[in-house]
């Protein structure tokens, strides 16, 4: 095989054989190949696709329609703000604005120091705490104004100078 290699082939046949329906081990390997690589080569989806017995069509649209998988390198945080309805009412437009200025970039793009990417999301379920910021999908920032941005991007510049990069994977 071509993206997996001998180690990981044998962590993905075992994660195959968890599943009584080897179809169901897609999005197991879809995040095995991401942690190694950190988003989904294209390369890797015939794979999957051979070892779940299913169409590379089949797993490229797991890709596609899952927000979580990426189908290109993605900075060290993945910023994604919530833009549905609740978080929008409470001023997600704005921090989104305010995002992309400290930033430098726009949605879909990663800064030139490879450290940020800024994603806009549909929902994350809290509208109750809205506008919400999801960070790789482990933290949760809560009531994002415009005023909270600048702090949130300097603790995670803070984390990555510090040499801690495991805080968030």
């Amino acid at each position: 095989m071509g993206v997996f290699t001998e180690e990981m082939l044998k962590e993905a046949e075992n994660i195959v054989a968890q599943y009584p329906q080897r179809k169901a081990a897609i999005m197991p390997l879809l995040w095995l190949v991401q942690e190694r690589f950190g988003y989904i080569p294209n390369e890797a989806i015939a794979e999957v696709a051979e070892l779940t017995g299913t169409t590379p069509v089949h797993v490229e649209a797991v890709v596609k329609f899952y927000e979580m998988f990426h189908e290109r390198p993605v900075g060290k945080y993945q910023l994604m703000l919530c833009t549905n309805v609740s978080c929008l009412l409470r001023g997600a437009d704005k921090t989104l604005q305010k995002l992309k200025e400290v930033l430098g970039i726009d949605v879909g793009e990663t800064t030139p120091d490879g450290m940020f990417t800024l994603e806009e999301v549909e929902c994350l379920a809290a509208c109750d705490k809205a506008p919400v910021l999801l960070v790789n999908a482990v933290e949760l920032f809560e009531n994002v104004t415009p005023n909270k941005v600048e702090q949130i991007i300097a603790e995670l510049r803070q984390r990555y100078g510090s040499g801690d990069k495991e805080t968030i994977q």
